[in-house]
């Protein structure tokens, strides 16, 4: 569809290029099923002309100030101008150099005046203006995804700009810095590559000092022969494939022993720790609410599988407990990113209690909903109050603990039990 809506832009006298990571996936290999995003540069037509064009092709939105965006049908981006400019001027306006190639679908031509081309084929990143690549600090994140995501190295001049202006990121909402620390790892071929640049460059100490602080906390080297906790963190950053990653293990595996430093040399306490660290640190990065929940459970719960194998197994009272807390599958990958983010080979067991929990919870899990409803204890005949919410709790845990199995036999073990046998219905 976009080779239709670039051709009749040039039949109406305008100019039309496809740019940015387009053609550098193209130039990497890919085919055009493979690439998803489509960004567009178009100039030298009137706008009325160019949206009524736009219009034949789906819905669109404009976004942008000086050089305006347009998004067609949610997948296209497009720049456009109305006055014609070189195109080496609007390339210098990009942030890497391989990122600055157009591409003139109608002659069939690459349009490289950066040194694009030659940086793709060497896997290096060059920014193509010093002062055009600081206009948006985000531009540093990137770099790191860029590192992770593809397999590029930063050359001599970006790492020095970057090291330089490290500051600047500090002027990059949080949101924004959110989303870019998230796609090193979501798209990452190794995202432990885009960390290290930025724990390189003292980007990491400026945004998550909790984080870069770790390289300094070593661990028993008979359980983490890998070293100290910053190593084992970026360790566990590549052990999922990208289909398995989410945000929340992101955000967890990030987290889950930031508490070791101040709990060194024991660690006791360390996930306790870690889930106030997490709380107090998440806030300068977002405030999903959903996210911040389920990442802090993952968090505070990321030792409950060892808890378990150390007791002996899994069995059905432990993980239906420990289901009512945290979500266990995710629980689980995260707990296996800790155990194959260690330098051991010798894990069997670990790696076992993994598949024992996930089978029993599989068995169990439609066990976990309540029983006992507080239209339950009204009909018991209790008088609604403040105290309900607490007689349900202690109902539901009575009833993990499998001291019933229907409504029934939860109404004989509140009178005769929880409440000790001295409420009298209809009172």
């Amino acid at each position: 569809m976009y080779r239709k809506l670039i051709k009749e832009i040039w039949e109406n006298n305008g100019e039309a290029y496809l740019v940015g990571g387009w053609v550098r996936d193209r130039l990497m290999g890919a085919t055009e099923d493979e690439i998803k995003d489509i960004d567009l540069e178009v100039m030298g037509i009137k706008r009325d002309k160019f949206e009524k064009i736009l219009q034949k092709y789906g819905k669109f939105k404009k976004v942008g100030k000086s050089y305006e965006i347009y998004i067609l049908n949610n997948s296209i981006e497009i720049s456009f101008i109305e006055v014609k400019i070189p195109i080496k001027e609007c390339a210098r306006r990009r942030d890497f150099t391989v990122n600055s190639i157009y591409y003139n679908l109608i002659e069939d031509k690459y349009l490289d005046f950066f040194g694009g081309m030659e940086d793709i084929k060497n896997k290096l990143l060059s920014y193509v203006d010093k002062n055009s690549f600081l206009q948006d600090p985000l531009r540093i994140l990137r770099t790191a995804q860029f590192i992770s995501r593809f397999g590029f190295s930063a050359d001599h001049l970006l790492e020095v700009i970057i090291k330089t202006e490290k500051e600047e990121i500090s002027k990059v909402p949080k949101e924004r810095i959110c989303r870019e620390l998230e796609k090193i790892y979501m798209l990452g071929i190794k995202p432990s590559e885009g960390f290290l640049f930025l724990e390189k460059t003292g980007i990491l100490q400026r945004i998550m000092p909790e984080i870069s602080s770790l390289k300094e906390v070593m661990q028993d080297e008979i359980y983490h022969p890998e070293g100290d906790v910053f190593t084992h963190t970026m360790m566990m950053l590549d052990v999922l494939s990208k289909e398995e990653r989410t945000r929340e293990l992101f955000w967890s595996i990030l987290y889950h022993d930031a508490g070791k430093k101040e709990t060194f040399p024991g660690f006791e306490g360390h996930c306790e720790k870690s889930h106030e660290i997490f709380d107090r640190e998440i806030i300068k990065f977002t405030d999903n609410r959903d996210l911040i929940n389920n990442a802090r459970k993952l968090v505070r719960y990321h030792e409950e599988p060892l808890k378990i194998l150390l007791k002996g197994g899994a069995d059905k009272i432990s993980v239906k407990k420990l289901a009512a807390k945290v979500d266990i599958d995710k629980l689980l990958k995260l707990y296996r990113c800790d155990v194959l983010g260690r330098g051991r080979s010798d894990n069997k067991k670990e790696l076992e209690i993994i598949e024992s929990i996930g089978a029993v919870y599989h068995r169990v899990k439609d066990e976990l909903k309540p029983i006992v409803k507080g239209k339950d204890l009204i009909k018991w005949g209790l008088e609604p109050g403040e105290n309900f919410g607490e007689i349900l709790k202690e109902l539901y845990e009575a009833q993990l603990e499998e001291e019933f199995n229907n409504l029934k036999e939860a109404e004989e073990f509140y009178f005769t039990r929880l409440a000790g046998g001295l409420v009298y219905k209809g009172i």
